[in-house]
């Protein structure tokens, strides 16, 4: 797990530059530092005074020869790497690394968490390995059967491989975006990093908002909806894409190289077959969180109470064993109705972890805000990645590097409560009406699902206009948008055309790709990494778990509208009895609508002439008070996006 940038132009690179974008992303690589430059066909490792001295001097192809390397006059590109020591933590895992004959070389951040099953594979194809690391068995891997050996990896990536022969550049991501990868072209001249901020201290890149993503974010809830996110000339890699770039031509590509299966079938439910699905659903999420456990440091868990971190927990302890520590991370909210730190209690208590109680709270919250914008890059939708930030600061502090979280667990198994609504959509009519019948009840079930389908698929089968007009009485907050914003980004309602998905494991796969989960990804990606820890998410990025439950007819996730019906029966062995039953989960939540009362005077001054063309900040200032007071006790995640906007635009003008 590190951070990544590289820097090419036919034309000629300035080093200072590369040395610029390393800088920026230091947090997500306390743990070293690694350049390699590019002058035609031979490549140059290059230290820093961030590089660890027994980096230095080594009997490797990529170890620099010393601080003080002399660099050739022109240099075509370069490669910046900055290191989070998982596994192989000796100077052999040092990066930027190269291939045994010098000819391709690797910045890689993320975990093949199968490197110890495709090493022995790569060694039967004549591999001959010198070092511990994932990173060398990618390497070996793109050699020996090239692109294809993106389908060989089970984990989370995002890494570039430079072709010294050929002077071209590969960059692949994995299959759902758990880690970042964002690139700007300009003319033949290409730059990438894992973060906005590394690209945004280039001098030549202008920095511009793009009012289509500010749309997005305000009206639909999506961050980085499309390739081009918050600012214009940034692009974002799309998950399970590749790009190559050819430093002679200047030409460009980005083409698909993963495509989920979805199963869209209509079958009965069958108790034999159901038995079956949770048998084998058992044996790869245990598989999934064992071969996470793999580092050459301590493993910890991020634990919320409820099922999807409680599975987790639970599979981790078996693979542990008894006497193996196991440290849990836990936010709570003392005295207020979103603790949920109980239920987290009742599971660190069962599998006798060591629980950690972190206590985010408002005041913190006013003095870490600028710090949280600036560790997200972009505005960001509630305070709850407040929550998540404190978790993994509190994860720092207690001297662990590496937790696993549940991340992806609702998208996979069905955990949202608008999930049942498409759940019905997807059964006979006969059936829908029988699984209605459940839980609420006949008519409180037929008035959600026609709520919810009117939210998720008829809204957006209006026209253009009139689908303006329902996001404008369904969402009231967008009232104080620029109307210009609204005339300018009217094309936006046509793309969310793709929404409308015909059934439960269609609902899912949307949003496993390119939708919430990725929102959530990159909340967690950030939130770790600005604080040197490594966050592993098995039910986002395990890919024999995934592919199978998307194999599953949807009828087995929520059979009698119970949701996550199969994660429920297949961790049934680690789990205790109440956390098990729970049916009381509210989510990753905080006192959102509190802190947003408390806080808003503060951020009043923000509400400028500088947010006039996407804000209608007469009126905001105007009703100041009413609209930064929420009316209902939910969650108000649409009124704290003001803020957040509001504040990243005064750090992004400071920039």
């Amino acid at each position: 797990m590190c951070g990544i940038a590289g820097l090419f132009a036919a034309e000629g690179i300035r080093a200072e530059d590369l040395t610029r974008m390393s800088r920026k992303i230091a947090h997500r690589g306390p743990d070293g530092e690694g350049f390699v430059y590019f002058s035609d066909q031979s490549a140059f490792p290059a230290a820093s005074e961030d590089t660890r001295e027994n980096c230095i001097g080594q009997q490797l192809l990529w170890s620099p020869v010393s601080r003080a390397l002399s660099l050739p006059e022109k240099l075509s590109g370069g490669f910046a790497h900055r290191r989070l020591s998982i596994i192989d933590l000796e100077a052999t895992g040092h990066q930027p690394m190269c291939s045994a004959d010098g000819r391709y070389w690797i910045t890689f951040n993320g975990e093949i968490y199968n490197y110890i099953e495709l090493r022995a594979q790569l060694k039967q194809h004549g591999a001959v390995f010198i070092t511990q690391s994932d990173t060398e068995v990618i390497l070996h891997a793109w050699q020996i059967w090239g692109e294809a050996c993106l389908h060989r990896f089970n984990g989370m990536w995002a890494f570039s491989i430079y072709d010294t022969h050929t002077q071209t550049l590969f960059a692949s991501r994995d299959r759902f975006g758990v880690k970042p990868f964002y690139y700007t072209q300009s003319g033949k001249r290409l730059a990438f990093a894992s973060e906005q901020k590394a690209l945004l201290s280039l001098p030549w890149l202008p920095i511009k908002v793009n009012p289509d993503a500010v749309f997005d974010y305000f009206v639909f809830g999506q961050i980085e909806f499309q390739p081009q996110g918050f600012l214009e000339g940034i692009l974002e890699l799309p998950a399970g894409q590749a790009l190559t770039f050819s430093l002679l031509s200047g030409q460009l590509h980005v083409k698909p190289w993963y495509a989920l299966e979805v199963d869209h079938s209509i079958v009965p439910w069958e108790k034999s077959t159901h038995e079956k699905h949770v048998q084998r659903v058992q044996e790869l999420l245990s598989e999934a969180v064992r071969i996470r456990l793999r580092a050459d440091v301590p493993v910890g868990s991020c634990l919320s109470g409820g099922l999807d971190s409680s599975a987790i927990v639970g599979w981790m302890r078996k693979h542990l064993g008894e006497k193996m520590p196991l440290h849990v991370y836990t936010a709570a909210f003392p005295g207020t109705p979103v603790d949920e730190s109980s239920w987290a209690k009742i599971m660190a208590d069962w599998v006798q972890a060591e629980q950690h109680t972190i206590l985010p709270d408002v005041d913190a919250l006013m003095r870490d805000m600028e710090a949280l914008t600036r560790c997200q890059d972009v505005p960001i939708w509630s305070t709850s990645t407040y929550a998540q930030y404190r978790v993994m600061q509190g994860v720092k502090a207690s001297g662990i590097k590496v937790v696993l979280d549940g991340q992806g667990g609702d998208e996979v198994f069905g955990g949202y409560e608008p999930h049942r609504s498409f759940y019905w959509k997807g059964l006979p009519y006969g059936e829908m009406l029988k699984a209605m019948q459940q839980g609420n009840g006949l008519l409180a079930n037929m008035k959600f699902h026609m709520h919810q389908q009117a939210r998720y698929e008829y809204a957006f089968r209006m026209p253009a206009g009139m689908r303006a007009s329902f996001f404008k009485n369904y969402f009231p907050e967008n009232a104080y948008l620029n109307p210009a914003l609204f005339e300018h980004s009217r094309k936006r309602f046509e793309l969310q055309t793709n929404s409308r998905q015909p059934d439960l494991n269609g609902r899912l796969a949307y949003e496993m790709q390119n939708t919430s989960l990725k929102g959530y990804l990159r909340c967690e990606d950030r939130c770790a990494m600005w604080h040197g820890i490594e966050s592993r998410t098995p039910f986002a990025d395990d890919v024999p778990l995934i592919e199978y439950l998307f194999s599953v007819p949807a009828v087995y996730k929520m059979h009698g509208s119970r949701l996550k019906a199969l994660l429920r029966d297949a961790s049934a062995p680690v789990l205790p009895q109440a956390i098990l039953n729970r049916s009381d989960k509210q989510g990753y939540t905080t006192p959102n609508n509190a802190w947003i009362k408390s806080i808003a005077p503060h951020f009043r001054e923000h509400f400028n002439s500088v947010l006039a063309p996407f804000l209608d900040v007469k009126k905001i200032n105007t009703e100041y008070e009413k609209l930064f007071h929420p009316r209902t006790e939910g969650d108000t995640g649409r009124i704290f996006k003001f803020i957040s906007f509001a504040l990243w635009m005064k750090l992004l003008g400071e920039h």
